[in-house]
């Protein structure tokens, strides 16, 4: 669907800002609600509303594939159906990414996260390819239609998932939504090492992970890609990242060495493509840059995961969504903004130098408090300081001895 949507909005509007404002509006929501739908995870039963929130996104997809066989899409339908699916993953991706928690012991929690990414990213090789070659022969709708399809598999699953053999997860308190945002938004103030992590991911999601945007105007302006060409970079983008997630399924947990290497990687993995207008070889940078991608949250996902008390971890699953997908409509309109003003080579160039910058604010505020003798070889566990722990939040420090040995 994001392949024959980005292409959908070019053939409409022939306009990198078009592109740039979809990409937005379809990230609006998460960004000003995904804490909110972080403490709804925490406090209602996290399978039920899957399947709610599953069965919504197909919905949209077969509206989306109606209004264009019968020839009624503008971009205004576009527009409104980008925030509808915005409101949903606001919801579905901390719902998603803290259901793992339930699923397997914590000391399995990395391996199961690194999984999790890998059947994601699978998802991301096949289904741009399909897309490229449904848009080639069979037209925009046909994408549509064939993810709308989709979801019957992952509905399937949620029904087929034994609720008496899920880990009790442990709810969230009585108080209010808004109040229990600002719990977790205290902790994380008061957690060297989550500051840390949320540093680095605001300038990734900022700059880094706009794929939507950035890799249509790379095939559009920089390499003039086909259609299934089209499909082919975006494949490429995902085969790196399943790659690197099969390769996480046996690492463990994260160390702060990874993560930086893995967020200085995919700023100049970038910074390369923009001088790139040669199909192969932007199609290898994007394996690398999917790989850096997937290794970069990931990591962050599972260090949160691990460092959070279990009555938090939806909503520190959605500061994950806040700052990786809801941070895209501030990135997308520079992306676009720059792009029209400068060139499609000047964005990208621009987003990759400071993915690069915020890492390295990242570690100096690290070694800031930790002091000069900080090293990039820590592992997050020596990083990790006893944090200031908010009632409630009793089991933290036996939980996160047993996840990281």
């Amino acid at each position: 669907q994001a392949t024959a949507q980005a292409w959908l909005v070019l053939q409409l509007t022939n306009s990198p800002f078009a592109l740039a404002t979809v990409t937005s509006l379809q990230f609006l929501p998460i960004m000003l609600l995904s804490l909110i739908g972080g403490a709804v995870a925490d406090r209602f039963p996290r399978r039920k509303l899957m399947f709610v929130t599953q069965a919504l996104a197909a919905s949209q997809a077969i509206l989306l594939g109606v209004l264009v066989v019968t020839h009624t899409i503008t971009i205004w339908h576009i527009y409104v159906l980008a925030v509808s699916l915005g409101l949903i993953n606001a919801l579905d991706a901390p719902l998603r990414q803290s259901f793992v928690s339930e699923l397997v012991p914590l000391e399995l929690l990395p391996n199961a996260i690194a999984l999790s990414a890998m059947s994601q990213n699978l998802g991301r090789v096949i289904g741009p390819a399909i897309g490229g070659v449904a848009l080639a022969a069979f037209g925009v709708s046909a994408a549509f239609f064939l993810n709308a399809a989709t979801f019957v598999s992952s509905l399937t699953a949620l029904l087929l998932v034994d609720g008496r053999l899920l880990l009790a997860a442990k709810k969230s308190g009585k108080g209010s939504v808004l109040g229990q945002v600002g719990e977790s938004l205290v902790y994380a103030r008061r957690t060297p090492t989550i500051l840390f992590l949320l540093i680095g991911t605001v300038f990734i999601g900022v700059f880094g992970q706009n794929f939507t945007t950035m890799v249509p105007l790379v095939s559009n302006y920089l390499v003039h890609a086909s259609p299934a060409q089209f499909g082919l970079l975006n494949s490429c983008l995902g085969a790196g990242s399943f790659l690197s997630a099969i390769a996480l399924t046996s690492r463990g947990a994260p160390s702060v060495q990874r993560i930086l290497l893995a967020g200085i990687g995919f700023g100049l993995a970038l910074i390369v493509i923009s001088l790139s207008s040669n199909l192969l070889v932007s199609g290898v940078l994007f394996v690398i840059v999917g790989g850096a991608a997937v290794t970069y949250s990931a990591s962050v996902n599972t260090s949160l995961q691990l460092q959070a008390p279990p009555d938090m971890r939806g909503r520190f699953a959605s500061m994950i969504s806040l700052l990786i997908g809801g941070t895209s409509p501030i990135g997308a309109l520079l992306t676009g903004g720059i792009a029209s003003g400068l060139g499609v080579w000047a964005a990208i160039m621009a987003n990759g130098i400071m993915c690069c910058v915020g890492m390295g604010l990242a570690y100096a505020y690290l070694r800031r408090v930790r002091g000069p003798g900080a090293a990039f070889d820590l592992g997050m566990r020596e990083a990790s300081p006893a944090p200031v722990t908010p009632p409630g939040a009793p089991l933290l420090a036996a939980e996160q001895e047993a996840a990281l040995g």
